[in-house]
């Protein structure tokens, strides 16, 4: 009859210790685990990833009206992707503003399916140089939408017309196209 091998035996007290150790461990993975959320969160707002457009920062002197500038014409357009069903237009097609004067224009959005979709809005300017100098406040383009079947609402955009704008731009085209969320579960 063959002796089987008996594993090396541990005092009591080492025995605690490891246990105590592992404890810790696992305690420090859960931790870890469940701080990676909010650390993911703060390094994509550091970095600017997975942000598809952010609010714009707005310089003290940029939100002061100058009486005696010229008035420039802003144009508000938008379009949808293909196969996207949703019904974009802004409530308001053009205006007139001064640099530095906030500007407040709403958007209606329908979703014109019978099924839950969640869409995206990308800004673009025409001259896309004046990109730089519309500093927006508030837009639906911030964040994704989530839309009901058949929803209808209406989304405010505010902004300022930077006061350093080039004297030759005499005419702003702010345009927005929606795009569907792949995998949003829509």
């Amino acid at each position: 009859m063959a002796l089987q091998p008996q594993p090396p035996s541990m005092p009591p007290d080492a025995r605690r210790a490891l246990l105590l150790k592992l404890c810790v461990i696992v305690v420090m993975m859960f931790g870890f685990a469940w701080a990676l959320i909010p650390l993911y969160r703060v390094i994509c707002e550091v970095t600017g990833i997975n942000q598809v457009v952010q609010a714009d920062t707005l310089a003290e002197d940029t939100a002061r009206p100058v009486p005696s500038a010229r008035p420039v014409t802003l144009v508000f357009d938008a379009n949808v992707q293909a196969g996207l069903p949703w019904q974009v237009r802004p409530l308001v097609r053009q205006l007139s503003a001064r640099p530095g004067e906030f500007v407040r224009v709403e958007y209606e959005i329908t979703n014109a399916s019978n099924r839950r979709v969640v869409g995206q809005a990308v800004p673009r300017y025409l001259p896309a140089a004046a990109g730089e100098h519309v500093k927006k406040l508030d837009c639906f383009c911030f964040r994704q939408q989530v839309f009901a079947p058949g929803e209808t609402r209406r989304f405010p955009v505010v902004f300022v017309v930077d006061r350093k704008l080039p004297e030759e731009v005499e005419s702003i085209t702010l345009a927005y196209s929606v795009f569907d969320v792949p995998g949003s579960g829509g």
